[in-house]
């Protein structure tokens, strides 16, 4: 064990760094975590702009539906049935779901509801929609 040998009244004129160095590690990692689960869709697709948009909550599922029609729910192709029972299993985990539905800006608005009636009926009550600012 070493013991140092200087004088209780003399004042500590060093700086431990080893706690400092240990919380800026624990918050490097708390940064590197909360980053992975910023989730935004994979699948290209030019969503409509919006001067008033808010960010995309953190903890939100992502829903994409491109020109061709095709639905992607957390970056996986599926169709309404197969969306629903998925959304239906992810609602037992987590009853507070949040959904980010983003849509290219050229579907029409009736495939926009459909899917988004979808998501309702699913019991999801938070929906959002992607859109990015100008």
């Amino acid at each position: 064990m070493a013991f140092s040998s200087h004088d209780p009244e003399e004042p500590i004129t060093q700086i431990n760094v080893v706690p400092l160095v240990d919380i800026m590690l624990v918050l490097l990692i708390i940064f590197m975590l909360t980053a992975s689960f910023i989730s935004t869709p994979s699948v290209p697709v030019h969503v409509p702009k919006s001067y008033t948009s808010d960010p995309t909550i953190p903890a939100s599922q992502s829903l994409v539906l491109n020109t061709k029609g095709e639905i992607y729910y957390q970056d996986k192709k599926m169709d309404k049935a197969e969306l629903t029972a998925k959304i239906k299993d992810d609602l037992v985990g987590n009853p507070g779901l949040r959904v980010v539905l983003s849509a290219d800006d050229l579907v029409t608005t009736g495939k926009l509801v459909e899917l988004l009636d979808v998501v309702r009926q699913a019991g999801v009550t938070q929906v959002a929609l992607g859109v990015s600012k100008p």
